[in-house]
């Protein structure tokens, strides 16, 4: 962002954002120009959490879903050198850095990053944010080639602690406590990307009791919770999936603005656009994650 009015319209555009997966797409317009494609902002849960429990920390993500599931499968977040030492260094810091300091070369960090890697984040920025109510929240960033000044790391730190702010007042009282147990494992595997068949399949029970679940559990957590999107179908527009179809079929950017008649810059706005609403870190995902959900034949 070049300077003070490009900021103070980005928080006006955040303002007005009504869903965290609103926010997402407002924060990733921005932070996507230095690298930066994936965010997840979430409150640590305590050591020894189980994984059902630990979604509901999450307050924005945009992780792909296959990641998501592995870090929580894998219990990645109690030996996460990124958290640990975001949390006490009290300002930003890359990935690479937090790797580089005590605990970063560990057996499960190692593999941790090494995961990682294979969804193409190879390095990030992550920084803690203190609420109000003196908790804490853990901001972290995510790409495959990081390219960002100093200056443009305050001034995303800076809109990413107003973009949480707006995030909580959205939520509201956090209703994920008032779940049931069910409930919470279904949205749980929901989070972790699991398709309604799997889920009938790990909790044995039928398909229509899956989503009676899910319903439930969204009406109960509100339209403001980071969780309440996960089961649902994704709403991708018209020309958003136009695009999406048209990228799986291999064509670029400027091939898709032809086919389409529109600008090669409003193509990969629709598609980021995508990416964002599917949770996906990059093109290939977003078409994967499509396909399963039967937004693309």
């Amino acid at each position: 962002m070049r300077d003070f009015d490009e900021t103070r319209d980005f928080i006006g555009q955040i303002q007005h954002a009504r869903s965290p997966a609103a926010i997402c797409e407002k924060l990733l317009s921005v932070t996507s120009r230095f690298g930066l494609s994936t965010v997840c902002a979430g409150t640590i849960p305590p050591r020894g959490t189980a994984p059902q429990e630990q979604v509901g920390n999450l307050i924005l993500n945009t992780w792909p879903a296959e990641w998501l599931d592995r870090y929580v499968a894998r219990n990645y977040v109690d030996h996460d050198p990124v958290v640990v030492h975001a949390i006490g260094a009290g300002r930003a810091m890359s990935w690479s850095e937090a790797r580089s300091m005590r605990g970063g070369n560990s057996r499960m960090a190692s593999e941790m990053f090494g995961d990682a890697r294979s969804f193409k984040l190879v390095d990030g920025v992550a920084f803690a944010i203190s609420t109000l109510d003196g908790g804490m929240v853990i901001m972290s960033y995510g790409g495959e080639t990081i390219d960002l000044s100093p200056e443009d790391l305050g001034k995303i730190s800076f809109i990413s602690a107003y973009a949480v702010g707006h995030a909580l007042s959205l939520r509201g009282e956090d209703r994920f406590r008032d779940l049931s147990p069910a409930q919470k494992e279904c949205v749980h595997w929901a989070a972790r990307g699991k398709s309604r068949q799997e889920m009938s399949d790990l909790m044995a029970m039928s398909g229509e009791e899956v989503d009676q679940l899910l319903s439930h559990a969204r009406a109960t957590l509100g339209p403001g919770h980071m969780l309440n999107r996960f089961g649902a179908r994704p709403r991708l527009t018209p020309r958003e999936q136009e695009c999406l179809q048209w990228a799986a079929l291999g064509k670029s950017e400027w091939e898709v603005s032809q086919i389409l008649g529109i600008s090669e810059h409003t193509a990969e706005k629709h598609l980021l656009n995508a990416k964002t609403k599917l949770g996906a870190a990059n093109r290939v995902q977003a078409v994967a994650e499509a396909f399963r959900c039967g937004l693309l034949e």
